[in-house]
């Protein structure tokens, strides 16, 4: 404020720069003129108790990863009690509350954790390019296919008590299972409709079964896409002869899945198959909707059988289709999504993390390799110098993970990783 005040800048204009009231900005003008002085004044109140040493031990004590034998996680209370009876960690009592405000007040917090998923997939990004374009640009007939497995028919053992004023609804949380049930469902995302089939399993021939359903449903000369993800049934040889007898082509059984997948996905027949990366799921639409059947239609209900939970789950369905189905429109490009993967790696290299599998790490280089020959613009220089300085620096950790594993073929496969990676990278 005083440095653009200086500059002969109207107080109005620093004020609104700043986004400081302008009362403010005079003060600080009047003080500079008054004194010279731009630091702030001291202010009343009591010093404070416990010192940044103090704060600091209670941090590094609270956050280790096993403080007790046997024991992965603090409770506050927990923390309160143990310090109490070793005073010498900290040098003093601290009261639970005590603790929590001093954890609250650190950037770093070690002692909370939040799942992931890891992207392992080598193929990951071309795949999802895949998805997403066509997302972007959707042919006439494109649905989203999954099954939601295991849903189960719980009957609650007491009843509920009905709500009172001011007071909810109480539910006992005890329950008895009825058997489950399996959900195969087809979404469409030009429309939100569902067409969903209840099943007791999820094996190839119910696929098949559900699947010729379904497509009995559209037009016989129509070209339909399927997004699907990796479940081994969904290029099982059998699933792929439904395919060419429906697309009326020629089908020679495959040995492999690879090739089982790249023949489904061959756009020269009529019904054509788009698989999401390993560990992508979250690229099928699909999934949404499997969240909103289970938190708007089946949360909170009771069923006595898992008939009478399929008779509901269909009900759901058309009642989503008549009134609340919606398109669903994808916006989601993986803009960062490329760097954030190269960075975690950069991160697991630098705290030479011991929980890191061969196979994983395999996935892990092949994946780095693939994202610098094909998408090197995408990453910033600086996380790319990382990756090459920890390769360096962390080669003996790296050949440690490789060189304890007994299968030679995953030793071999990983050493031609690691050398495929360093020949892109330098």
């Amino acid at each position: 404020m005083v440095a653009l005040h200086g500059y002969g800048i109207p107080a109005q204009t620093i004020s609104w720069f700043v986004n400081r009231h302008i009362t403010t900005v005079h003060r600080w003008i009047s003080r500079i003129k008054i004194d010279g002085n731009i630091h702030d004044q001291k202010r009343d109140g009591r010093p404070p108790v416990y010192s940044e040493k103090i704060k600091l031990k209670t941090i590094a004590f609270y956050c280790q990863v096993s403080p007790l034998p046997d024991c992965g996680t603090w409770s506050f209370r927990w923390a309160e009690k143990y310090l109490k009876e070793h005073s010498e960690i900290t040098g003093c009592s601290l009261s639970h509350s005590t603790i929590q405000r001093t954890l609250n007040s650190h950037a770093l917090r070690p002692h909370l954790h939040k799942y992931f998923l890891a992207i392992t997939d080598p193929d990951f990004f071309p795949k999802m390019d895949h998805i997403t374009d066509l997302y972007l640009k959707p042919p006439e007939y494109l649905f989203n296919f999954d099954e939601c497995t295991g849903l189960q028919a719980k009957n609650s053992l007491a009843p509920n008590l009905p709500a009172a004023p001011n007071k909810p609804r109480y539910e006992d949380p005890s329950y008895r299972r009825n058997g489950t049930v399996d959900l195969l469902a087809f979404l469409n995302p030009k429309t939100g409709k569902v067409f969903g089939r209840c099943t007791p399993n999820h094996n190839t021939q119910t696929l098949v079964r559900v699947f010729k359903e379904h497509v009995s449903t559209l037009p016989s000369d129509a070209s339909i896409h399927y997004i699907m993800d990796n479940l081994n049934t969904h290029f099982h040889n059998d699933f792929c002869k439904t395919v060419a007898a429906l697309s009326n082509v020629t089908y020679v059984p495959l040995k492999t899945g690879e090739e089982r997948r790249q023949w489904l996905q061959s756009d020269d027949k009529r019904i054509v198959i788009h698989f999401v990366p390993f560990h992508g799921s979250w690229l099928n639409m699909i999934e949404i909707w499997f969240g909103i059947l289970s938190k708007r239609f089946l949360k909170h209900q009771v069923f006595r059988s898992d008939l009478f939970l399929a008779e509901t789950i269909l009900k759901s369905i058309e009642i989503w289709d008549d009134v609340f189905a919606h398109p669903f429109t994808w916006k989601y490009t993986g803009q960062g999504l490329h760097e954030k993967v190269i960075g975690r790696f950069n991160k697991q290299l630098l705290i030479e993390n011991r929980q890191m599998d061969i196979q994983f790490l395999t996935k892990q280089l092949l994946l780095m390799s693939n994202i610098a020959h094909t998408y090197p613009d995408k990453v910033q220089t600086r996380e790319w110098k990382q990756l090459c300085d920890s390769l360096i620096e962390k080669r003996n950790y790296l050949n440690s993970i490789i060189d304890v594993c007994s299968k030679e073929r995953l030793r071999i496969k990983a050493h031609q990783a690691f050398d495929q990676l360093d020949a892109i990278l330098i």
